[in-house]
């Protein structure tokens, strides 16, 4: 039986499944991980992008621009789409994900933790009420500022986005270093109750987001990594698929829809 086969049989028969993915996931999509050759913690260093945009203040458009092309075109992958699939098919009770592209939303799926939050959904820095927004209409607020490059500053790309109700200014609701994590209580929760999580394109460094796997494992669940290479939670993890999200996660989709026929 291959590993894809298994990890079938193994999500066909349990209770409740839980998802937890990883920038991996998105790779896909067009967005870089961080970490990776070439990535942003790769060029400038790993204090998050706020920071990043404070030591290099010089280079502020420069790393922007290349982060927000990269979102901007980017679209749900057959990864995304499997994982939302499966949710539908009764599989998967929920996503746990540590991006903040919004790509599982665009794919389908209902119940995401978003546990570094939305770059699409925008946070009122008065009174904290949060405002979702589609992708198309963000860049549409946030390209005429980046393609001012002489007179490109943070604050004119901070009074683009729309003022709250209250009257105060609103940012981008993803978490940077040093801010507390989004949906952890129901995170958690989702991974104490699962009997098996798949780990999807995590590495497994990022603090408290990669103990939620121990957790889950700890509770008894059973877990598939499928990620390309090792990760910190392989050694965890009770069946490990070294293949591409895009493509392991569509076969075992089709094994499941095939056993569900017979």
């Amino acid at each position: 039986m291959s590993s894809i086969e298994q990890a079938a049989k193994i999500i066909s028969s349990s209770r409740k499944g839980v998802a937890f993915t990883g920038a991996g996931i998105s790779a896909a999509s067009g967005i870089s991980t961080y970490r990776d050759s070439g990535g942003l913690w790769d060029r400038y260093g790993t204090q998050g992008i706020l920071n990043v945009l404070a030591k290099y203040p010089d280079k502020t458009h420069e790393i922007l621009d290349g982060f927000f092309s990269a979102l901007e075109k980017a679209q749900p992958n057959p990864a995304h789409l499997a994982l939302a699939k499966l949710e539908e098919m009764g599989h998967l009770e929920g996503v746990i994900t540590q991006n903040v592209d919004n790509l599982h939303r665009e794919a389908g799926s209902k119940s995401v933790y978003e546990l570094h939050g939305n770059l699409f959904r925008f946070r009122c820095m008065t009174c904290g009420k949060k405002q979702g927004t589609r992708r198309k209409a963000f860049f549409d607020m946030v390209r005429p500022v980046l393609n001012k490059a002489e007179t490109f500053s943070l604050e004119a790309l901070l009074m683009a986005f729309p003022k709250c109700e209250c009257g105060g200014m609103t940012r981008p609701d993803f978490v940077s270093f040093g801010e507390a994590v989004q949906d952890l209580p129901k995170a958690r929760i989702a991974a104490q109750t699962c009997d098996v999580m798949l780990v999807v394109g995590a590495s497994g460094v990022v603090y408290p987001a990669a103990a939620l796997p121990e957790i889950a494992k700890s509770a008894g669940a059973c877990l598939i990594e499928i990620n390309w290479k090792e990760s910190e939670l392989t050694s965890l993890c009770n069946l490990s698929i070294r293949a591409q999200a895009t493509e392991a996660l569509p076969q075992i989709l089709s094994c499941l829809k095939s056993a569900k026929k017979s």
